[in-house]
């Protein structure tokens, strides 16, 4: 059962599908605001890109599907081609009404201007606060005038350490996230090697910085668990890129395959549909959060 879900896992963690053709630089899929709303919006939003040539877009989901709201994030961003061609300067505001996650990602050009701790700030101080009371248009809409007065240097808030009370429970799932998928990148370059012993430098590795974050009790426990755990988990892809190199099986990225989109998969639209993106790139950087 263990294994099972271990190899269930990856698989989820790249389930991106499509929401719909976007309409404008919001797009309600999740029906969480008002016509009045959205035009709001729409208007504050598009003088903004006309102001700065920077695109922000808006977009709240039902569910992310059983996919991590930063997978699907950055799925998005690449999918409508968020942000100027060679400026790569588009945020996305994402929200998933019954996940109840959200995520502000940052195109590349933009991350000087509004940091991985700023987007934190601002669905910490301004989203969550207001999402937990029902208030999505008023969270939303202050969220947006927040990002646009950071982007363009008006205002910065107080991001310092002092103001921070530690790890919560979305700091310790993003972490855990990161932790796996860079297991499951490593997985695919174990997989190569004839030993399975390197899985549990890899696991002590591991372990050894999450002793640096918290402590070394937790990281003592965590080398408990980390270290096993990569042995098993090189000496499994490690065996099924064997026995696929000897039967000419086709493995996934994960396993030490080519890896690449699949035929199905959504590629990036350019220059369809609505006309205010222009095909720019994510940055991988923003933040987080949940309400």
């Amino acid at each position: 059962m263990l294994s099972g879900l271990f190899v269930l896992v990856p698989l989820l963690v790249f389930a991106y599908q499509s929401p719909g053709i976007k309409t404008g630089f919001v797009n309600d899929f999740a029906g969480m605001l008002t016509v009045e709303q959205r035009q709001a919006l729409e208007i504050k939003i598009s003088n903004f890109e006309k102001d700065t040539s920077n695109e922000l877009a808006v977009v709240t989901i039902a569910d992310l599907g059983g996919d991590t709201v930063e997978n699907f994030a950055v799925k998005l961003f690449e999918d409508w081609g968020i942000g100027k061609n060679k400026k790569n300067n588009g945020i996305l505001l994402l929200i998933a009404r019954d996940d109840r996650r959200m995520r502000i990602e940052v195109g590349y050009g933009l991350e000087g201007s509004l940091t991985d701790a700023q987007s934190f700030w601002i669905i910490q101080n301004i989203l969550k606060p207001a999402f937990q009371k029902g208030d999505y248009y008023g969270g939303i809409d202050s969220g947006v005038d927040n990002i646009i007065s950071i982007t363009k240097g008006e205002f910065k808030p107080n991001t310092s350490p002092n103001n921070s009370r530690g790890f919560d429970a979305d700091s310790i799932l993003f972490l855990f996230w990161v932790l796996w998928i860079f297991s499951v990148w490593t997985g695919s370059i174990l997989a190569r090697s004839k030993s399975w012993w390197g899985g549990g430098i890899v696991g002590g590795a591991i372990a050894i910085i999450v002793s640096l974050i918290f402590s070394l009790i937790s990281g003592f426990i965590s080398a408990l668990i980390l270290i096993p755990l990569g042995l098993w988990l090189d000496r499994l892809v490690s065996r099924k890129y064997t026995v696929a190199k000897k039967t000419g099986q086709t493995l996934p990225w994960w396993i030490g395959g080519r890896g690449g989109p699949r035929s199905g998969d959504s590629s990036r639209s350019g220059g369809s549909g609505f006309g205010g993106f222009g095909g720019g790139s994510s940055g991988g950087g923003g933040a987080s959060g949940s309400w």
